[in-house]
This record gives C-alpha cells, sequence and structure tokens, in this order.
C-alpha cells in the first residue's frame, strides 16, 4: 500500500519537502530511506518519534534537521555522508532531505515547521486537450486537485486531456 505525502513548509513559506513520507512504526523507522539511489528535490521523510538517525548503507549524503514536538527546528545537520551516527537531545522528530536544501531554503534553528496534505499545495500544471484534430495547451497554477477536477471534467465532454506537473524551473514565466 502507498503511503499518502504531505508537504513541509518553514515558517517563511518556503517548501522543503512538498513528497514527505511519515515513518511512525518501528520497522519504518528502521528501514528509513535504505534501498533508495537518491533523494529527490523536494522529497523527505519524516521519522517520528525519534532524536537520532544513522546512515549506515546508505548510498547519499542527507540533511537532517531534529524537531520538537510542536515542530521547531532544535538543531540542523547538514550534509551528513553515508556510515554516521547523528542525534540531538530533546528531539522528537527528525527530518531527512536531500542534502543542500536547508541551505537553499534559509531553515535555521527556531523556525517552526508546518505540515500539510500535499494534494492541496499549488502546483504549476500544464494540459493538453484534444479534440478530433485539434488541441489546446493551458498552463495555469492552482491546486492539484482543481487540475484533477478539470480533468475529469473535461473526459466528461469528451475531450482528451492529459496533465503535466510542471517543477518551479520547468514553470513558464508570468
Amino acid at each position: 500500500m502507498r503511503q499518502q505525502a504531505f508537504s513541509v513548509r518553514s515558517e517563511n513559506g518556503a517548501v522543503l519537502c512538498g513528497r514527505c513520507r511519515l515513518a511512525d512504526s518501528w520497522g519504518s523507522r528502521l528501514r528509513g530511506l535504505l534501498g533508495k539511489k537518491k533523494l529527490d528535490t523536494g522529497e523527505g521523510l519524516l521519522l517520528t518519534p525519534g532524536g537520532s538517525i544513522h546512515t549506515f548503507f546508505m548510498r547519499f549524503a542527507i540533511d537532517v534537521v531534529f524537531l520538537e514536538t510542536d515542530l521547531t527546528v532544535l538543531g540542523i545537520r547538514e550534509t551528513v555522508r553515508p556510515w554516521r551516527m547523528v542525534g540531538w537531545r530533546g528531539a522528537r522528530s527528525v527530518l531527512e532531505l536531500p542534502a543542500g536544501t536547508c541551505e537553499q531554503r534559509g531553515l535555521r534553528t527556531g523556525d517552526r515547521l508546518t505540515l500539510s496534505d500535499s494534494a492541496d499545495q499549488n502546483a504549476s500544471v500544464m494540459l493538453v486537450m484534444r479534440q478530433g484534430d485539434d488541441s489546446q495547451v493551458v498552463v495555469g497554477r492552482g491546486p492539484l486537485s482543481a487540475a484533477t477536477r478539470t480533468m475529469a471534467a473535461m473526459d466528461e465532454l469528451d475531450v482528451g486531456v492529459s496533465a503535466l506537473v510542471l517543477h518551479e524551473s520547468d514553470a513558464p514565466a508570468a
């Protein structure tokens, strides 16, 4: 069964992780990121409860954010390489992110993070609609759920439609 992802933002609104999974059982925390070849930009793993992690058997470096119960950042360890152990006294949860994310997003000790359902987050979406030999491309920004509803409505009108979610760097200039 696929686990639902959620979004993690800093208090200044920066998206730290648009597709974060939750590891909240003994087995899921033990497995963590093992077996992954890399952690893509926008991906992450929130381990709870927990105050320490290891990178044994991993193939890539990660940023590690130690959190209080209310998701306030207690400490950050950037670019933790494989075969290391790190922890933070008093941490209740640990957020694992791609190496460099904390610096790129300006995350600091004392920042408070928020979690939300990633399906409700805004995204740049390109819709390609086809009817017969005609086609039209529409690019917009809004909740992914709205794009899904639009696709369903177009399908009911017998208009073929496909969608592509664009990364921020891929989105056309406004």
